[in-house]
């Protein structure tokens, strides 16, 4: 079962209307808490490389078609991300202290990815939900072929931000 979207989400107010959503949701086994900024840090710099391969074909096929391309995967944050900050590919549009809202618009279709920290009675779960908005017909046909990458893309990239989170500090 999918885990929902926590009702104090930022993401509620960043998305008016949503044609495709998922959330994915993983323990994070680690004795001391993770702030948000370590988890939006780890989620863009571990990039597993078959996920940076993908994206670099990705990109030689649409800049053909004008669409927006990862020119570079580089973290242009003082560290503290703020709004406006690029973490790899995507853009930081909102931040609390549990939730960083990371996306972009283009002219096919606009996502978010929200990264969100819940507090379990013993430990801490990354939500890590994904909303699409089709813009046209060319977004919808565009993440019709995205859509099986992407499911296998997220929990990989879920998974190496945990890791990376739980070797924090220890």
């Amino acid at each position: 079962m999918m885990p929902k979207v926590p009702e104090d989400s930022l993401l509620r107010r960043q998305t008016a209307s949503v044609d495709y959503q998922d959330c994915f949701a993983a323990n994070i086994p680690t004795n001391h808490p993770v702030s948000i900024t370590a988890t939006g840090l780890a989620f863009s710099t571990g990039t597993p490389a078959w996920i940076r391969k993908m994206l670099k074909l990705r990109d030689r096929i649409v800049g053909r078609f004008g669409l927006k391309t990862a020119k570079k995967l580089a973290v242009t944050s003082s560290g503290t991300l703020n709004c406006g900050d690029q973490l790899g590919i995507f853009k930081v549009l909102d931040k609390n202290e549990k939730e960083l809202i990371l996306g972009e618009n283009d002219k096919h279709l606009d996502f978010r990815v929200s990264l969100y920290l819940q507090q379990q009675p013993a430990q801490q779960q990354l939500l890590c939900t994904t909303t699409v908005h089709y813009n046209n017909r060319w977004g919808r046909i565009y993440f019709f072929f995205v859509k099986p990458f992407h499911r296998l893309i997220v929990p990989a990239m879920m998974k190496s931000t945990i890791s990376q989170l739980s070797t924090a500090g220890n």
